[in-house]
């Protein structure tokens, strides 16, 4: 005979539980400022994250230096500084895959709501929270429910005290894997709005909509 577990490992938290909290709590933050490190197969890219409420995103690298993306919500800039060129990405066009973009996708806003809409999510096995790197982390597992491109699969690391997403791998369409790591969150820090003005130089020359399908 097997006996059912009565007390699931979990504390009963369910992925549904996980998902609503982290995205209520995203929903509610006016701001939010990190540090981060994005690793691919090619690069390991530092910097300092920002958001302000609502929709607007700088990503400041300081490796490679001088580089930036930054987005009101309805343009994203891009700016390559070793090529000394600039991106002007209109959002409300098509895109191809979202690859300019996608970085904003575990940032406050609608970021992590389309993220949960756009993807099938449940833990990743039964121990949750469980130990990573000496923390208690809930650890999801992300489908894209429609393969359009950009991230297929995604795995989460969302510190179980605070609710904060703290780490996230994922895989792309051709198996390119990235991960992005967030340290020294802090909600609500405030931040000034021209932050996330921008005007490009006149010397630095300027690719209009670099994402958008000729199709």
């Amino acid at each position: 005979m097997v006996l059912l577990d009565a007390n699931p490992p979990h504390n009963w938290h369910s992925h549904a539980d996980v998902v609503r909290k982290v995205t209520d709590l995203y929903k509610k933050m006016k701001s939010y400022r990190a540090e981060f490190q994005i690793q691919t197969p090619k690069k390991t890219m530092t910097g300092t994250a920002s958001y302000l409420n609502p929709g607007k995103v700088r990503f400041d690298f300081s490796n490679p230096a001088g580089d930036m993306l930054l987005s009101d919500g309805k343009v994203l800039w891009i700016v390559i500084s070793r090529l000394n060129v600039i991106g002007r990405q209109d959002l409300e066009l098509d895109q191809k895959d979202e690859n300019g973009n996608r970085i904003f996708a575990v940032m406050p806003g609608s970021g992590i709501d389309r993220l949960f809409r756009k993807y099938h999510y449940r833990f990743a096995g039964l121990e949750q929270p469980r130990k990573v790197d000496g923390k208690d982390y809930f650890v999801l597992e992300l489908e894209q429910k429609e393969k359009i491109g950009g991230y297929t699969q995604m795995t989460l690391y969302i510190n179980s005290q605070t609710y904060l997403i703290e780490k996230a791998e994922a895989i792309d369409s051709l198996d390119g894997k990235t991960m992005i790591q967030f340290r020294n969150i802090r909600p609500d820090e405030p931040l000034d709005g021209k932050l996330f003005q921008y005007s490009p130089p006149d010397t630095q020359r300027v690719v209009y909509n670099p994402l958008v399908s000729e199709e």
